[in-house]
């Protein structure tokens, strides 16, 4: 077991990690468009951890010439950034299109889809919660998409457009989940997170996601080094003190921390729509990510 020390502070950098992710809807909306936002925030993010990831590659050579990675793991990595490409696609779309609860609190099926995945693709038990969690899940975003009744929302067109993107956004979250614990032993957190992510801009190119200008690059460029790189390093600092299980009941907080950027800064006040929904989905998620924590 980790002693109390480690546990705290892995506890805190996750959670610190997690507040850092709730704040993209700002860093996406100053940006104006999603997908420009995605290619500015992965490349800035990539090319400044490049130099930590080739550091990091020199002093792993020396340490561990026993992990190092085959053909095959930098496949997995390229396959890494092709999902996570398409999952910042999708939810930084959900982001500036949509309202912020919906297309949070959708992406956060991903914990769900992961646990649902993970003994077919990692080898991983089964949890016997995952059946319940995934019905929970599916139900909040059933009303996500569908919309509650009485809910009365004028904006309710755009909770459901928040929601498909990011319900589509999970999708590939969860596929970069399962690749990112099949690489990790073979790559440094610095290497991990610049490889894929200069591989996701080059997908995000190809998508379309080119920026309009130099207006609206400093947002998404601020959000890429805060919520992208800082966010990044830190959370891996965190996973490494702490059970994977305890990382997933705390990174339930960005979903709150979005919401209430979205109230805050836009003035979106969550509907009765995405309250239910959202509290299904999250209520689905904790009941995976908590198994472990009580045995």
């Amino acid at each position: 077991m980790a002693p109390m020390n480690d546990l705290r502070a892995g506890s805190l950098c996750v959670v610190a990690a997690a507040v850092l992710w709730g704040f993209w809807p700002a860093w996406v909306r100053g940006g104006g468009s999603g997908a420009a936002s995605a290619t500015v925030a992965l490349l800035v993010a990539g090319v400044v951890g490049l130099p930590l990831a080739l550091r990091e590659r020199a002093h792993r050579a020396v340490a561990v010439p026993e992990l190092r990675p085959t053909a095959r793991d930098f496949v997995l990595v390229a396959l890494l950034g092709v999902s996570n490409a398409l999952n910042t696609w999708f939810y930084f779309r959900a982001l500036a299109e949509g309202a912020v609860a919906p297309a949070v609190l959708s992406h956060y099926l991903a914990p769900v889809l992961v646990a649902l995945f993970a003994p077919f693709f990692l080898r991983e038990r089964t949890s016997p919660r995952t059946p319940l969690a995934l019905v929970l899940a599916l139900a909040g975003t059933a009303v996500l998409l569908l919309g509650a009744p009485g809910d009365g929302r004028a904006d309710g067109q755009a909770d459901r457009h928040a929601a498909w993107l990011g319900g589509s956004s999970a999708v590939f979250y969860a596929a970069a989940v399962l690749l990112s614990k099949a690489v990790a032993p073979r790559f440094g957190n610095a290497e991990l997170f610049s490889y894929h992510a200069l591989v996701a801009t080059l997908v995000l190119l190809l998508l379309g996601g080119i920026p309009r200008g130099a207006s609206g690059l400093a947002w998404p460029a601020l959000g890429a080094l805060v919520s992208g790189l800082f966010a990044g390093m830190i959370y891996y600092e965190g996973l490494r003190r702490i059970p994977a299980e305890r990382v997933g009941v705390l990174t339930y907080v960005e979903p709150v921390a979005a919401v209430v950027v979205g109230w805050v800064v836009f003035g979106e006040a969550p509907g009765l729509a995405a309250l239910l929904g959202g509290g299904l989905v999250t209520a689905g998620g904790l009941l995976v990510v908590s198994q472990e924590a009580e045995t």
